[in-house]
């Protein structure tokens, strides 16, 4: 397993090249890198320019930092059709980008849903979740590069059953998972954390492709984030089953901090052991 990081939480950089050292130096080996949050003066994904790819290949490579992920986390499931198809269109550029980096995979979420939502209301947000996927898809499979869709307990996509069925019914191989396990879980179903990952492991195994790591626990109701280990996702049985089926995949720590990656690193790599 490879243990690496999202880049912007390291801040933004006008130098790609001192970015790549900086986050080597800390002892991260990979990186989710999202340009629009990652790079000084990049304010928006239409900003990105050949120009600004070839820094971004240019540092990392010398640095010999993989970038595992490319985030474009946009909003394939909102109402307004004009604002949706934007997000596709912004998404396939970034399947472009990614080939241009030599970046295997595309990341996103796939927009905030009331959990109360009715089955009328969430299943007429899947149908615009799906009808966007299936159009992403058509240009991953022209590009050769994966999507990464990730599920999450308060959007459109929130249970693994039905990202396994969005999977069967765009039925491209070119859509993969990101496993987040605490944007898996609410606070009223943390109880159910280890039926909900084996589900995902069941329905999803094969698909998984990346993992975000952060920790949590519940403080008056809500997520209150807590230092690898330190909270209640159940990292024991998650790893156990990485060990035996995943044993080489890229462990992507999300809100790392300044005064305490180091200890997330070990903590990384002691579960990863």
């Amino acid at each position: 397993m490879k243990i690496g990081v999202r880049a912007h939480d390291f801040g933004r950089f006008s130098c790609q090249c001192q970015q790549a050292q900086t986050i080597k130096s800390a002892g991260f080996k990979c990186v989710q890198y999202a340009p629009a949050k990652a790079i000084e003066g990049i304010e928006h994904f239409d900003d990105i320019t050949p120009q600004v790819l070839n820094r971004i290949q240019e540092g990392f490579g010398k640095n010999n930092v993989e970038i595992t992920v490319l985030g474009c986390y946009i909003e394939p499931s909102l109402t307004d059709e004009t604002q949706r198809l934007d997000s596709v269109r912004i998404f396939k550029d970034n399947l472009s980008h990614a080939k241009k980096l030599g970046v295997p995979i595309v990341g996103t979420e796939t927009t905030g849903l009331n959990i109360h939502a009715t089955g009328a209301e969430r299943e007429a947000a899947y149908n615009r979740l799906k009808d966007s996927v299936l159009r992403m898809a058509e240009k991953a499979e022209a590009e050769d590069v994966f999507i990464g869709i990730e599920p999450v307990a308060e959007h459109t996509l929130n249970t693994p059953a039905l990202t396994r069925r969005l999977l069967d019914e765009v039925g491209s191989s070119k859509l993969k998972v990101i496993f987040d396990p605490v944007n898996l879980v609410l606070p009223h179903t943390i109880h159910q954390q280890d039926m909900i990952f084996n589900e995902m492991f069941n329905l999803l195994g094969n698909e998984i492709y990346v993992m975000h790591i952060k920790d949590t626990v519940i403080e008056d109701d809500k997520k209150a984030w807590r230092k690898i280990g330190k909270g209640v996702i159940n990292y024991t049985l998650i790893f156990d089953w990485l060990r035996k089926h995943k044993p080489e995949i890229r462990l992507l720590r999300e809100d790392a901090k300044i005064d305490s990656y180091k200890e997330d690193i070990a903590a990384m790599s002691r579960l990863s052991q």
